[in-house]
């Protein structure tokens, strides 16, 4: 799963703000603070959800992931087709219901929903089960809907975080001017019923329904070239139980291109081969210990000879031992 272009020009956005933190920031998880100027970048979730764990300690703000969009004082025209469609949309409900539907063309692994009531209505913002850091990853994603609606003059009620807080009291007010609620079972916005149906001023149907048009072509590029990290992964899964004979020759053959072909396309996402590699396996020895499988039979499953191979090289990616990580997630 990865974030697009126009995210990673907020964080470039961000940069021109505060140049010392970003690229301290950037030096901590080992991103070259010149590669933000690429105007196509498309990065892995996780290395953007680095860059906000390291951001809340270099900041000294746990309030980084709901404030950031306001920080990097973003406008909708800065997040391309979804930023566009939101500002000239007729009103907030129509806004919702089409960046619902495109949303994963620069944010993967985040579902939206709306839940309208008398009064108010509420957007939820919910991640995908395999993405860690889920609630940073919903925080994020709330920042940057938040900066839509604001930029259409529509007052926010009330943020809700599933982070818990260092602040004194548990409702603070964010950059975004309303209270935030801390520690709840989810991530949302709210905003009253009145103002999301109000008639947007600069609505423009026809900019809309070109825009409209452009994401679905964008859409359809996007399945037709697919992702090569995602490609790859197909390729290890062919590979059931006989992980260890994975090879980057064979790879790059079964996906029909050359190892330097291959290895250019991973630079772009800031990656390699044994890195994209060492992650999917740990994926799937994450899912059996999860699902109480024993380390033992895991290791098999992965390609070990010997458990304790295993065992080391979990330790070196999950940073705690399988029995560890099992007692985790198991209750």
């Amino acid at each position: 799963m990865n974030v697009h272009s126009s995210v990673w020009r907020s964080i470039s956005r961000l940069q021109y703000l505060y140049p010392a933190e970003v690229n301290e920031i950037c030096q901590r998880i080992g991103l070259s603070p010149a590669i933000l100027a690429n105007l196509n970048l498309t990065l892995p979730v996780d290395l953007f959800l680095n860059f906000f764990i390291e951001a809340e300690d270099v900041f000294d703000s746990d309030l980084v992931s709901i404030n950031y969009a306001r920080m990097a004082q973003i406008r909708p025209n800065y997040s391309e087709i979804l930023g566009m469609i939101s500002l000239y949309s007729p009103n907030l409900i129509e806004s919702f219901k089409l960046v619902q539907s495109y949303v994963n063309l620069e944010l993967e692994g985040i579902n939206l929903s709306l839940i309208q009531r008398t009064n108010d209505i509420e957007i939820h913002f919910v991640a995908d089960a395999m993405i860690e850091h889920a609630s940073l990853y919903e925080n994020l994603c709330l920042s940057i809907f938040a900066t839509f609606i604001q930029s259409l003059h529509h007052p926010i009620k009330r943020l809700t975080s599933k982070i818990k807080t260092n602040q004194e009291s548990n409702v603070i007010r964010s950059l975004f001017h309303c209270p935030i609620i801390f520690e709840s079972s989810h991530t949302s916005i709210v905003i009253t019923n009145e103002v999301s149906v109000k008639q947007n001023p600069t609505s423009n149907p026809k900019l809309v329904s070109l825009l409209e048009m452009m994401a679905k072509e964008k859409i359809i590029q996007q399945r037709t070239e697919g992702n090569i990290i995602k490609k790859l992964e197909d390729v290890f899964n062919s590979y059931e139980n006989h992980y260890s004979n994975i090879r980057i020759i064979e790879s790059a053959s079964l996906l029909g291109i050359s190892i330097h072909s291959l290895r250019r396309e991973l630079g772009k996402y800031q990656t390699t081969f044994r890195q994209v590699l060492n992650k999917f396996k740990l994926k799937k020895a994450k899912s059996m210990l999860a699902n109480n499988y024993s380390a033992k039979r895991v290791a098999y499953s992965l390609g070990y000879t010997e458990p304790s191979a295993f065992i080391r090289w979990f330790i070196s990616q999950a940073k705690q031992t399988p029995k560890e990580y099992k007692k985790g997630v198991i209750r």
